[in-house]
């Protein structure tokens, strides 16, 4: 019955959201949130009809010779219901005429404090109490003088969280389900007719409204109906148990507070660990207004809510049943508790790297030639605009080296001195690798697009199609390097791929007697006769970027760039991940999975996030951009 309910409220309340629009209310009232309230109570109405006449057949509770006579109070349970849907009702449009009339919103909490005393005198069992353990049935303590009081500042405090919710439309309703379906979950039908109607309905045509609010932008509930939907949970809430429903309300306040809160708190950490001080400009700011405003779609900005209510919702969850399971000793309550608060600190750190990554970089934005990140220079520059600087590079005629820089880049280089001093006077560096976003977006520095070697290789070779750049190949095993030129020059008619050479000159060297330096004169030497314009090195770092910063004035090469494997893709040796895993920043877990050896090498991740979180606690001693939350 209860999965009636929600399929019952989530197709009607679509169906009338979607004909709102050309419904007209007076006083400014918005439409979506009338219907949206009138779809919930009479939908609830209807299921706390059904179960105090019928009961669902489903559940053995309602067999109980206890439901069996609770339903034969059939007006009582009836009377009393419509009471309380009576009483929303009341709340969402005396609210809504408030609004409309200017006056100040003191008179809704007067309102919403006013109608659940009145629920109170209305239905007996809105009355909060504790329960003395967590074994089922066990008994209960009476809040005494104080309980009318409590229930009634109970009511108002949920209505007026849900109201909160509403300064992000696009998630209020989302919001709304989530919580509905969180108290069904503890609460359930222990709690009678009521609440289990109500909240199976009204998280049903929450989260149904949500998903139509990704289709339609400027679908808006509005305080008003936010506000009595408030109520609705308010009542169901407070039918349950105090130990049952205090982490559902607790879980309600992370939402309506959401990552605004979540941001302050994290930036307030940080500003301490820093020695610093927080300006007041950054503990108001609001994170959704921080992201459309960094060119973020509303959509992804409710997605990113919405994840973050169901994170919250199932810690609530989670947190409850642990209780009320008991814990059979010291140890695993220290574990659960361990648990929890890693759940917390990760899940935290998480959505506020989601939030930071999807960030963009805005018109007129200032951006400096390169920035000082994690102990190395690199340039935050898009794909367009690093292709634009290497045809400036050929153009002036003069060597120019270019190197991509990746998570496991930047670690080599904090252990080899040599490596990093090149890094640090190349004429670009570019960000390769999602690792390398996260950290720079972690500390707000403006790094916003992936710069890979490879989609280097396909943007510069689109172009030297057109205007006949002179490239060579120099690098990878023996025919990778030849079978990756002749495949280029088919997908680009009219490329100059003048030479190409396998990785392995030192050892042909030293077969020949030469020495590694004299072995690298040689190639170098080689290149420049060709009169280069692009030079690819796939060798792997540092070792590619010490062959070019050596030999880069000898070979007389404009751009010399390391692309590390890029040519085994373009030989057909491996294929790219799709675009979708690209997209994500999971192209290295990729590659992990068609070649399981790289596990070995795959340390380099968690060392980088390391690096990354501790320089955005604690700040870099190598200097850099310490910017504001946003």
């Amino acid at each position: 019955m209860f999965l009636l309910l929600f399929v019952a409220a989530a197709v009607l309340v679509s169906l009338c959201l979607r004909s709102s629009q050309r419904l007209s209310l007076p006083g400014g009232a918005r439409a979506e949130g009338f219907v949206f309230v009138l779809g919930v109570l009479l939908v609830g109405m209807a299921g706390i009809a059904y179960l105090a006449f019928v009961g669902d057949a489903g559940n053995d509770s309602f067999s109980t010779p206890e439901a069996v006579m609770a339903r034969s109070l059939v007006p009582e349970a009836l009377l009393t219901g419509a009471k309380l849907c009576l009483l929303a009702f009341a709340v969402y449009v005396f609210s809504a005429l408030r609004g409309a009339a200017g006056l100040p919103a003191w008179i809704a909490d007067v309102l919403v404090i006013f109608a659940a005393t009145l629920a109170v005198r209305a239905d007996s069992g809105l009355m909060l109490s504790i329960a003395t353990s967590s074994v089922a049935d066990a008994p209960v303590v009476n809040l005494g003088a104080f309980t009318t009081p409590l229930t009634v500042g109970w009511i108002w405090l949920v209505s007026r969280l849900c109201a909160g919710l509403s300064r992000v439309p696009a998630v209020t309703s989302g919001y709304l389900g989530l919580f509905a379906g969180l108290i069904f979950l503890l609460v359930g039908d222990a709690s009678g007719v009521i609440t289990p109607a109500l909240t199976a309905t009204l998280a049903g045509a929450g989260l149904a409204a949500f998903v139509l609010g990704l289709r339609t932008p400027h679908l808006n509930l509005g305080w008003s109906a936010t506000l009595a939907m408030g109520f609705v949970l308010g009542l169901c809430s407070a039918h349950g148990l105090l130990q049952s429903t205090l982490p559902a309300i607790i879980a309600l306040a992370i939402l309506a507070l959401g990552l605004p809160l979540l941001n302050v708190t994290l930036v307030q950490v940080r500003a301490k660990l820093r020695g610093q001080d927080v300006q007041w400009s950054q503990s108001r700011q609001h994170l959704h207004e921080a992201l459309g405003s960094r060119g973020v779609p509303p959509r992804k900005i409710a997605l990113l809510y919405f994840t973050l209510g169901f994170w919250g919702c199932s810690l609530a969850y989670g947190v409850t049943r642990w209780f009320e399971s008991g814990t059979p000793n010291l140890f695993v309550a220290l574990i659960y508790s361990v648990l929890l608060l890693s759940s917390v600190v990760g899940g935290s750190i998480v959505f506020f790297s989601i939030a930071r990554i999807l960030m963009r970089r805005v018109p007129g934005e200032e951006v400096p030639e390169s920035i000082e990140a994690f102990g190395v220079k690199i340039s935050p520059v898009s794909m367009c605009e690093a292709l634009d600087k290497i045809e400036e590079f050929i153009a002036s005629g003069t060597p120019h080296h270019v190197l991509t820089s990746d998570a496991n880049a930047i670690l080599t280089s904090r252990g080899d001195a040599e490596y990093a001093d090149i890094m640090r006077h190349a004429a670009l560096t570019t960000p390769d690798g999602f690792g390398v976003i996260w950290g720079a977006r972690l500390l707000n520095l403006p790094i916003y697009e992936r710069v890979t070697g490879v989609d280097m290789v396909t943007g510069i070779c689109e172009r030297a199609a057109q205007k006949s750049y002179r490239l060579y190949i120099l690098g990878s095993e023996e025919g990778v390097a030849a079978l990756a030129a002749r495949n280029l020059m088919e997908r680009y008619p009219g490329l100059q791929v003048v030479g190409t050479h396998h990785g392995f000159w030192r050892r042909d060297g030293k077969e020949a007697g030469l020495s590694s330096a004299e072995a690298d004169a040689k190639m170098a030497e080689e290149i420049a006769a060709q009169r280069v314009d692009v030079l690819f090195v796939a060798m792997g770092i540092p070792m590619q970027e010490k062959f070019i910063a050596a030999q880069l004035q000898r070979m007389k090469t404009p751009v010399a760039l390391g692309v590390g494997g890029s040519f085994d893709v373009y030989a057909g040796k491996f294929n790219r991940a799709p675009q979708t895993v690209q997209r994500l920043g999971l192209e290295w877990l990729y590659r992990v999975w068609i070649d399981p050896s790289r596990w070995k090498r795959m340390g380099y991740v968690p060392k980088f996030m390391i690096v990354a979180l501790r320089t955005w606690l604690f700040g870099s001693k190598n200097g850099g951009a310490t910017p504001d939350a946003f």
